[in-house]
């Protein structure tokens, strides 16, 4: 339970009048007066004042709570700049709110120094509703004035937090009492002077901290602006991304921007490097080596979504004559996909890649993901162009990803991975294999799986929406 109680709470509040109930302390069942259990009270603060004259506030905040039978009890005292009531002392199941308080100018304490008199509340949360934090509610509260050196400078109050206590004419009339004394003893010690450095010590506090406040909004302030001008400088990078895209010749780095698009960062360093050579140049290529690059592209990715990476790199994978740039933008492609997919999943979240030899030396790359699979009425579709299940994809990252491979001779498939999740495949022929070796590659891909592929259009077996 918090101390202070907020302030700033602004809700239609009822009227003074609606909530105060003083003349039903005359209409109750009346007692006569207790002047043995006054006494025994008196005597107590008497002690206090001889055995430690600063405990006296809060000796009378127990034994407020204790004559009265309250659910709580305690003392209100004003602020040196008299803008607000500070809880000195408190008794009972409001003692944690210790230190807490409420505004001058609009709280119940305001009220009975303005009419300076003694006030019976109920439900004062309904007037002053910053007092609706304040756990317990309070049902009813009776508070008296509280003087030093002849001035009313707080209050002296008692609190019922459920209807089967209900305050009298004999409960106000020992409140009342034990303040008077309170008041005496505490103005014959001079302990005001301790307290009010004690206010002064807090309110230097609340200083520093509104100090404080002002000077964290102002670093939030400078920080939003440094993250527009970030944001602006990437939607340059966006725009000037799509320039290149349009100009690019044989339309086969368009994967690279349509899917990089939504990854900034990735996007503009590999598409940096991808400007940076020529895309039309087949050489001795290590497929492998490819992979680990871009891996290290998605480090990051693979970090911030709780993936686990599992890689199985044949050492034995010989080169293939292809071109870099197109290949590694077809692996960072799928890989980026499968990243996307597992965005949601459940845990294990597990990207798997692979390379091997296949039984005709050729290549063979999966990669493997365990998000929740492809809707299998578009399996078929995945691979074409202009399709997406995403709210911001263009279409187009499988479709050139086929045809970069086809480029190269070679096919991709994909198929449902086990028990949940994707598995999309690409194989070609090595670099001292022939174009021969690549169709019969593609035969033992139809005869292997003749669910898997049709070079018309790829019908492909999953369970989800695929991450295009």
């Amino acid at each position: 339970m918090q101390n202070e109680i907020p302030l700033e709470i602004s809700i239609l509040a009822a009227s003074l009048e609606s909530i105060l109930c003083t003349e039903d302390l005359l209409n109750r069942p009346s007692r006569p007066p207790d002047y043995k259990v006054e006494n025994s009270a008196l005597v107590a603060l008497t002690s206090a004042l001889a055995d430690s004259p600063q405990t006296i506030l809060q000796t009378l905040a127990d034994k407020v709570l204790e004559v009265l039978q309250a659910d709580s009890a305690g003392l209100s005292l004003l602020t040196k700049d008299e803008k607000r009531f500070y809880w000195a002392a408190i008794a009972g199941a409001w003692q944690p709110h210790i230190g807490g308080g409420t505004p001058r100018d609009f709280g119940p304490c305001g009220d009975v120094l303005d009419h300076n008199r003694s006030m019976l509340f109920t439900h004062w949360e309904r007037r002053y509703p910053y007092l609706s934090t304040a756990i317990p509610l309070a049902d009813e509260v009776l508070l008296a004035p509280f003087y030093v050196n002849g001035k009313s400078v707080g209050t002296i109050w008692a609190i019922a937090h459920s209807n089967r206590r209900k305050f009298d004419a004999e409960d106000l009339r020992l409140l009342e009492s034990m303040g008077r004394f309170a008041s005496v003893a505490y103005q014959a010690v001079g302990s005001i002077e301790d307290l009010k450095s004690e206010i002064v010590a807090r309110e230097k506090a609340e200083g520093e901290l509104r100090q404080l406040t002002v000077d964290l909004e102002e670093q939030v302030r400078l920080r939003t602006e440094e993250l527009e001008q970030r944001n602006a400088q990437l939607a340059d990078a966006k725009s000037e991304l799509s320039q290149l895209n349009r100009r690019a010749t044989a339309g086969e780095l368009s994967a690279a921007i349509a899917h990089e698009i939504n990854q900034p960062l990735t996007g503009i360093v590999t598409m940096a490097n991808a400007f940076g050579k020529d895309t039309h140049v087949k050489t001795s290529t290590d497929v492998n080596k490819l992979i680990r690059t871009v891996l290290g592209l998605v480090y990051i990715d693979l970090r911030k979504h709780t993936i686990e990476s599992k890689v199985n790199l044949s050492k034995q994978l010989p080169p293939i004559i292809g071109n870099e740039v197109q290949l590694e933008q077809v692996i960072l492609n799928l890989v980026m996909n499968a990243i996307e997919s597992m965005n949601l999943a459940a845990q294990p979240r597990v990207l798997s890649i692979k390379s091997e030899i296949t039984e005709r030396n050729g290549i063979q790359v999966s990669i493997a993901d365990t998000g929740s699979g492809i809707d299998p009425a578009n399996l078929y579709r995945v691979f074409e162009p202009m399709f997406t299940t995403k709210a911001r994809g263009m279409g187009l990252g499988l479709s050139i990803c086929k045809s970069i491979i086809e480029s190269h001779k070679g096919r991709i498939w994909v198929t449902a991975g086990s028990p949940r999740g994707s598995i999309f495949q690409f194989e070609f022929a090595s670099k001292s294999g022939h174009h021969g070796a690549a169709v019969a590659a593609s035969d033992h891909i139809r005869q292997t799986h003749p669910c898997r592929y049709n070079p018309s259009r790829m019908q492909l077996r999953r369970s989800r929406s695929p991450q295009l």
